[in-house]
């Protein structure tokens, strides 16, 4: 069995950005990593995320379960979203 560390190599350092400065407007990422609590509230979070705190877009990207996400993936979520809900856990 392998376990993944997810703390950084590099302690020392501060791993920070920038927090969104609310979401009017902004595409919102929602990364589903198959479980299925993530797939029920993937079915219904993006009207009320639209209409309560005016997001512009939900865009839905699956991840592997239990698996790092594929290469690329992340960039491209960065690229095209503002903010993302990621999937972490059941």
């Amino acid at each position: 069995m392998q376990y993944l560390d997810p703390r950084s190599s590099n302690p020392a350092k501060q791993l920070t950005v920038p927090a969104v400065s609310g979401l009017k407007g902004k595409t919102l990422g929602y990364l589903n990593n198959g479980w299925t609590s993530m797939t029920k509230i993937g079915e219904h979070i993006a009207d009320p995320l639209k209409a309560r705190y005016g997001v512009s877009q939900v865009i839905y990207y699956d991840v592997p379960r239990s698996m790092a996400p594929p290469d690329g993936l992340l960039e491209k979520v960065a690229r095209e979203c503002e903010a993302a809900i990621v999937g972490m856990a059941n």
